[in-house]
């Protein structure tokens, strides 16, 4: 076994305060019992560091690592995936903590600690992940640097954090130039480096491809932004922001689902029209292949496709931010005229279910001929009758729709979307349900519309001779005042306070304005800046000459700036340079990879000088990486250095 004591508890508490909060991400996404094993691991290092407790043997490392790992894949199903490897490496890292004892050991740690700050941008990029970053480097630096003072011969106990976090704010402060002109003149790919397989990500609140009742009310509970919108002119009323997504036309009595059908067949052209809307969407990530526009979309973006019931869908999931133009003609009549294969598709149901609503729907075509007659009196029917509308519904049973319509009564957008599109098909309506978004917050602040995933909702969509297929709402006949500003606003649940729904619109807007110029800063805003700074078009290999002219220039300026402010600030550090200049005129000049004191031995060693220069050095380094406000030891340096006799 090994003795702790040799590290000092300084050193071992900046070192895990490097590792948690790096990890911290990491551990609140991973199974609970493994970030439990990571924390406990590092608070017991820092109780042995305090308490020079000896470090468990070899055996017991390596059952707490192969129980650990095991407990790891078993929660997860295995190692494959990101958040996989990611949790693993947390994992490893904390188990790390139980063999702390050497210097090399602890600049391990904090090295990783940056790796896992990178890592977790492969999960989510949002704005609040900036402030994490400028925290978690912060520390990691702190731990490097007070790492550094370890291997000067620091004494022990003598840590001022002060100093540490201020040195560490001044190196993040001459990297930012640095990683603002790679962030500007690297030159940018029209594809990204790698894809991101499928449910890659951690996993995300959103619509799905199939609609069970109770599953869209799950939403609510998620404020999150689902996507932005900005309009070449005025946006679209309320009653008009149905955003578009899945299309489900397969029922089995509980669940409704997409039918392969219409992805077989062309999708039908939308002409330009007088009354059409012209805007940008800014999807955020959601792992789906769908993408959400206005009806009608009378244009495709790059690497999407329309299905022939208007589902707009990409080939991969999106996985990142994406961002593509639309236009939209409200006023396209779709499907004019209704084959024989869609209309069997479009009525089909299951047999033997619900009959309480097949009596009512042969009651229903006896006495309406006409179908927007009759589709007008159920919908008054809905409103007329006690029907509630709630996030909170039981479960239903065989006869689903019979025991909402009939008895139940209380439920979300999805159980009246369903219980209708089944009535619809049952007095021979063909009928499907459309699952998307439903309104959205005007941010006048941005001229931008922010729809969040509470606002998801569905509606039902039947087929009228002469208007083709037409959108249907019946939420709106039990709850009107709901459906028209949107459903997140009047639910009650989400960002129901105004307050923090003014706050949270507000943040938003700095999520929007990061979105826009940092992670949609592709390749053709970068031609555009670098166009407005004067340079023309020029090739990749140029670009990288001008990335690599920019970074030495601003090298050499931080690098001019860093010893001119030593020499003219500090009395030590220009005795210091003194004694250095005065050394290397004769030969014998320190190296580039030699710390002062490896310096000083060799040095010393060669001249026959004895202590007198090792003692000099050592006492440079405990005034230059320590925190020593000695004037007496200050003063005596600077003399000593002056006439030192044998430089």
């Amino acid at each position: 076994m090994s003795s702790s004591r040799s590290l000092p508890t300084a050193a071992v508490g900046w070192t895990v305060a490097a590792l948690l909060v790096a990890a911290a991400p990491h551990l609140a996404a991973m199974p609970p019992p493994v970030g439990a094993v990571v924390v406990l691991a590092c608070g017991w290092r820092l109780a042995a560091a305090a308490r020079s407790w000896t470090l468990p043997p070899a055996w017991l490392r390596l059952l707490v690592t192969l129980l650990a790992t095991g407990m790891l894949v078993i929660t997860l199903g295995g190692l494959w995936g990101r958040r996989a490897a990611t949790a693993l490496l947390c994992l490893m890292l904390g188990l790390k903590m139980l063999e702390l004892r050497r210097i090399r050991d602890l600049r391990v740690v904090a090295s990783v600690a940056l790796f896992l700050v990178a890592a977790q941008f492969l999960f989510s990029e949002r704005l609040i992940y900036l402030v994490y970053l400028i925290l978690s480097v912060l520390i990691a630096f702190a731990a490097l640097y007070r790492i550094q003072q370890l291997e000067i011969a620091r004494p022990a106990g003598a840590s001022n954090n002060r100093q540490l976090i201020a040195t560490s704010a001044m190196m993040l402060a001459a990297a930012a130039p640095l990683a603002l002109i790679l962030f500007i003149t690297f030159p940018r790919l029209a594809e990204p480096l790698w894809g991101l397989p499928d449910a890659a990500m951690d996993s995300k609140t959103g619509l799905s491809d199939s609609m069970t009742p109770g599953s869209i009310a799950e939403l609510q509970i998620d404020s999150s932004p689902a996507f932005r919108a900005t309009f070449e002119h005025q946006p679209p009323p309320a009653q008009q922001r149905y955003w578009r997504g899945p299309v489900l036309w397969d029922f089995d009595g509980n669940t409704w689902s997409r039918s392969a059908q219409p992805f077989h067949a062309p999708a039908p052209t939308v002409p330009a029209g007088d009354n059409d809307y012209t805007y940008t969407v800014q999807l955020e990530p959601h792992e789906r292949h769908w993408l959400f526009a206005l009806d009608y979309p009378v244009n495709t973006p790059d690497r999407a496709y329309l299905s022939a019931d208007f589902q707009m869908s990409r080939r991969q999931p999106v996985t990142t931010l994406s961002q593509y133009q639309m236009r939209s003609n409200p006023d396209f009549i779709d499907t004019p005229s209704l084959s024989d294969s869609w209309r069997r598709l479009a009525l089909r149901l299951p047999e033997g279910l619900n009959p309480r609503t097949r009596k009512m729907a042969e009651q229903l075509r006896a006495r309406f001929d006409d179908d927007r007659a009759l589709i007008a009196h159920v919908l008054q029917w809905l409103h007329d009758e006690p029907f509630y509308y709630s996030l909170e519904s039981p479960p239903l049973g065989r006869h689903g729709v019979d025991e909402f319509l009939f008895d139940l009564r209380v439920g979300y957008c999805e159980y009246y979307a369903s219980a209708f599109a089944v009535l619809m098909r049952q007095v021979g309506i063909p009928a499907r349900v459309a699952t998307g978004y439903l309104g959205g917050h005007w941010q006048s602040g941005g001229n931008y519309l922010l729809v969040r995933h509470s606002e998801a909702h569905a509606w039902v969509e039947v087929w009228l001779q002469g208007s083709g297929w037409t959108r249907v709402d019946p939420t709106a006949s039990v709850s009107s005042e709901r459906v028209q500003p949107g459903l997140g606003s009047s639910t009650g649940r989400g960002i129901s306070v105004s307050w923090l729904r003014r706050l949270q619109n507000r943040y938003d807007r700095l999520q929007y304005l990061w979105n826009s110029w940092v992670l949609d800063f592709n390749a053709e805003r970068q031609r555009r800046m670098l166009q407005f700074a004067g340079l023309p078009d020029i090739p990749p290999v140029g670009l990288a000459l001008l990335m690599i002219a920019m970074l030495s220039a601003t090298i050499a300026l931080l690098s001019w700036l860093w010893i001119h402010q030593g020499r003219s600030r500090d009395p030590v550090q220009r005795a210091w340079q003194y004694l250095l200049q005065r050394a290397a005129q004769q030969g014998l000049g320190p190296a580039r990879s030699e710390t002062p004191l490896a310096w000083a031995r060799r040095v010393a060693g060669d001249q026959r000088m004895g202590p007198e220069l090792i003692e000099l050095v050592e006492d440079y380094c405990h005034i230059h990486y320590g925190s020593s406000d000695n004037a007496g030891l200050r003063q005596n340096f600077i003399q000593t250095s002056g006439r030192f006799p044998a430089l």
